[in-house]
């Protein structure tokens, strides 16, 4: 497996586990799991954001597929910000579940951009 071909396994990983994270915070909400399986599976994204971003680089994919990596990777960071940070407003807050949507669809967007290049 080349670094490209990993690379879009991983875009489409990200858009696939986001489902299972919205599982995870739906059944912490009722009581079936604790939530703090929701965070880890957070900390596993960001992880694999962090290999994306680097095989990016390794890959030499282009600025537009490198810029969206590392755009990744600063949304799943920015995630933990929103929920840990004490006294920011409720609706900044709510920005959690929005940026969770937009996190999946950009690593699709980053496998089929990937899965594009010549």
């Amino acid at each position: 497996m080349n670094v490209r071909s990993f690379f879009i396994q991983l875009g489409k990983f990200v858009f696939i586990w986001g489902f299972v994270q919205i599982i995870l915070i739906g059944a912490a909400y009722f009581g079936a799991v604790p939530v703090s399986y929701h965070a880890l599976s957070g900390l596993l994204m960001m992880i694999v954001a962090l290999v994306m971003f680097i095989l990016s680089l390794v890959g030499k994919m282009g600025n537009r597929i490198i810029g969206l990596s590392l755009l990744l990777l600063l949304l799943l960071a920015g995630q933990g910000f929103f929920i840990r940070t004490e006294g920011l407003q409720p609706i900044v807050r709510a920005l959690h579940p929005v940026f969770g949507i937009g996190i999946m669809f950009l690593g699709r967007s980053l496998a089929k951009r990937a899965e594009q290049l010549a």
